[in-house]
């Protein structure tokens, strides 16, 4: 009998914005013949409001994986509560409690353990085994509440930034971080940015991203010339200020002609901003006439559009494991990046060049290098080398392995 995982999230795809987590979704599918899934999506948990209460929006079943949508408003008198405390950490040296950033009140905890529990247990009838959570800096306590009302394991990873920039973790997640069954990395820099914020992870286990290369092949394109590509919502740790000093360099130095793909810069929803500033800069650019824009492609065809492609770009300031390279290395595009985290865990010389967060001039030269043909890839070698670490196959492996010890670990 298979057993059921819980994955808790508010970073899931939606009907506004369908490009928002859709990996987590494919993580979900990807080991269906070993688990049964149900995803909690609380919308809105942190909005204020004075007479809604928490409750089910809707119920949708898909490939074994059964979505539950919750509305979770915070009232008033729990959203006052949480700005007392916040004042008082900033006046009040919290000495015994070192490392922690942000007190929630005791107001909010209490709300949040008996709506969560009383919401699991009014619609959700499904046995389950496991909580999981993908986003621990914001939800580890959630599943917490939920794991110890219900006498279950859970299971906490991270995928965004930590901390989010401009802010800073609570002390309830920090504790429930610690207190967890398993930390699932994506990253070894994801490790070290979760450690340096003085918590202790539990038991590790190293995980990656997932990629599914039966979506995505491997394929010759017809190229006049060569065609870079990049992928990213534009947002500041996107760093396209960074892609636009590089194409511009490259402008100058390129014997060669090129193209360049700007893809899905306007696709996510709470990612990108500035969109129209963004395609000003590119118009008014030294490569104006080489770029090709694509405001938003359908996840379904990126494999199709990386196709079109040679080289696939990234200027990132920070990334978890970017499942844009992981895909366009799929596809057998060589990667050059920056050192922004992840990509350093496979991205070797036979894979393409990775360069300091800011190296414009040293990216741009590498680019040259590609275009003259002084630096080579084998894009079959390439495609091999990212799916046997985190295809289809390993990702559901490793993921299955990891759950069924901490599942059998508590029965």
């Amino acid at each position: 009998m298979k057993k059921t995982v819980c994955l808790v999230t508010n970073w899931y795809p939606t009907e506004d914005n369908p490009f928002k987590g859709v990996f987590f979704k494919e993580q979900a599918f990807a080991v269906s013949d070993d688990f049964d899934f149900i995803v909690v999506h609380i919308r809105d948990h942190k909005k204020k409001n004075i007479f809604s209460k928490p409750s089910l929006i809707s119920r949708n079943v898909e490939n074994n994986t059964i979505e539950y949508t919750f509305d979770f408003p915070v009232p008033i008198s729990v959203a006052i509560a949480d700005e007392f405390c916040d004042f008082k950490m900033k006046h009040i040296k919290y000495a015994s409690n070192p490392g922690i950033g942000r007190y929630i009140s005791n107001k909010h905890v209490k709300y949040y353990k008996k709506q969560l529990v009383k919401l699991f247990s009014e619609n959700i009838k499904e046995n389950i085994d496991a909580f999981y959570c993908v986003d621990a800096q914001l939800e580890a306590y959630i599943i917490q509440y939920l794991a110890e009302a219900f006498n279950k394991p859970y299971v906490v990873a991270e995928h965004a930034p930590v901390p989010w920039p401009g802010n800073v973790i609570c002390d309830i997640n920090k504790y429930a971080i610690e207190k967890s069954n398993l930390f699932i990395a994506i990253s070894n820099d994801k490790i070290r940015q979760v450690l340096l914020q003085n918590i202790k992870l539990p038991e590790i286990v190293y995980l990656g991203n997932l990629i599914d290369e039966t979506k995505l092949l491997c394929k010759q394109n017809n190229n006049e010339v060569k065609t870079f590509i990049i992928v990213a919502a534009h947002s500041f740790y996107k760093n396209y200020d960074m892609f636009i000093s590089v194409m511009n360099r490259l402008c100058e130095i390129a014997k060669q002609d090129f193209k360049v793909m700007i893809v899905g810069y306007g696709s996510n929803k709470g990612y990108s901003t500035g969109v129209e500033q963004f395609e000003a800069k590119i118009k008014s650019s030294k490569f104006a006439d080489k770029a090709i824009m694509i405001p938003s492609v359908p996840h379904d065809q990126i494999g199709e559009t990386l196709n079109k492609a040679d080289a696939f770009i990234m200027t990132s300031i920070q990334e978890g494991q970017p499942v844009s390279a992981m895909e366009a290395a799929c596809c057998g595009l060589p990667i050059f990046s920056t050192r922004c985290g992840g990509v350093e865990d496979y991205v070797d010389a036979k894979m393409g060049r990775i360069y300091d967060v800011i190296d414009s001039e040293g990216m741009a030269n590498g680019l040259n290098d590609y275009l003259e043909g002084r630096i080579t890839f084998d894009s079959e070698y390439i495609r091999s080398n990212v799916v046997s670490k985190f295809g289809r196959e390993a990702f559901a492996r490793n993921f299955v392995d990891a759950f069924n010890k901490v599942i059998e670990r508590n029965e």
